[in-house]
């Protein structure tokens, strides 16, 4: 029986896939529109690849309703110290903010998020956003085992948690040393749950005996060095970012090993917004099936299920593998209990 923090999902959909054109846009009502364009402008801190998504997104939102989005590019760290800087001198700059969940509880514990439901959300599952309106997905990526096919064929690929137990891959998987939950402590929580505190320890510690290599950077570091050859196997690989590689000729492809760990890309509105209204019609578009067709055309799987994806086997709305989701919640007290398993028994 699954535990109430488990969301370990077997997703299918019986949606007729290129469906896009034919999900209508729910216009915000007329008063939210006046009231935002009365404001002109907002400011978004991100840190969403700007050329592929932030960009694209800007235009629309400034073509369909004529308002201007400022946005700064910032790590999650720097959100962080930014909002509550500016909150401390009296000054909130920030309308909206987006994260995959670290700059969650910091925030809220000082007072800076706000609370808002999109009606264009409605029909995204409820792993997708937060019941209480905190933050709303505007897509989800998946991560999961990835190979060098040069030098792992598809037989020998990992299939199960307890393939990466094979000696052969000893000293030869690595994985981002990043306290994320992108990173090891993702790995970790998707193995306490999914197998139990006892036999998920009993499995963690099996699993540390065959040296996985801890690489400094992200993911995409780790996907570049199974690309180049340096290690066969990369631990909490981007799905979707093998697939593009891939599209690009690179040796790599990803092994089906469920459930996946999913990461939200999550869109925030801040609390005492200068521009409220501006940033709910935003957080509307981005949600709309015109925000989320574009979420679509720079490679993520959107989060709303009537989206198909852009390659199919990114998302498990087409490509039906287990997952479970790590939401922003997860980002507090329980990250630091994984990170510190992963501190234990991986970096000591």
């Amino acid at each position: 029986m699954l535990t109430r923090r488990e969301l370990l999902v077997t997703a299918t959909s019986a949606l007729t896939v290129g469906a896009l054109d034919g999900v209508a846009f729910a216009e915000p009502d007329e008063a939210l529109v006046a009231r935002a364009r009365e404001e002109g402008s907002i400011t978004w801190y991100t840190g969403i690849v700007v050329n592929q998504l932030v960009r694209p997104v800007v235009a629309g939102f400034k073509q369909r309703y004529g308002i201007d989005v400022r946005f700064t590019s910032v790590t999650e760290a720097e959100t962080v110290l930014r909002m509550r800087s500016e909150a401390n001198a009296g000054q909130n700059l920030a309308d909206l903010f987006d994260s995959s969940g670290a700059v969650f509880p910091p925030l809220l514990a000082s007072g800076l998020v706000g609370q808002f439901q999109p009606s264009n959300a409605a029909s995204f599952s409820p792993d997708m956003k937060d019941k209480d309106g905190y933050y709303t997905a505007i897509y989800s990526i998946y991560l999961t085992t990835g190979y060098n096919t040069d030098l792992v064929s598809e037989e020998e690929a990992p299939r199960s948690y307890e393939d990466l137990l094979d000696p052969k891959w000893h000293g030869k998987m690595a994985w981002a040393d990043t306290p994320a939950l992108s990173g090891p402590a993702g790995f970790i929580a998707n193995v306490l749950d999914v197998m139990g505190d006892e036999k998920g320890m009993d499995y963690l510690k099996r699993l540390s005996k065959q040296k996985i290599v801890n690489v400094p950077g992200n993911q995409r570091v780790v996907l570049d060095n199974v690309i180049a050859g340096q290690y066969p196997i990369g631990l909490m690989i981007y799905n979707h970012q093998t697939y593009i590689s891939r599209a690009k000729g690179a040796p790599v492809k990803a092994a089906r090993t469920e459930p996946f760990v999913g990461h939200l890309g999550a869109i925030f509105l801040a609390k005492n917004a200068p521009h409220p209204n501006a940033a709910r019609l935003f957080i509307e578009y981005l949600c709309s099936p015109e925000g989320q067709g574009l979420v679509r055309d720079a490679g993520y799987p959107p989060a709303d299920p009537r989206i198909p994806p852009k390659e199919p086997g990114t998302s498990p709305v087409t490509a039906g593998f287990k997952y479970r989701m790590m939401t922003p919640a997860d980002a507090g007290e329980p990250l630091a209990k994984w990170v510190a398993i992963y501190n234990e028994l991986f970096k000591a």
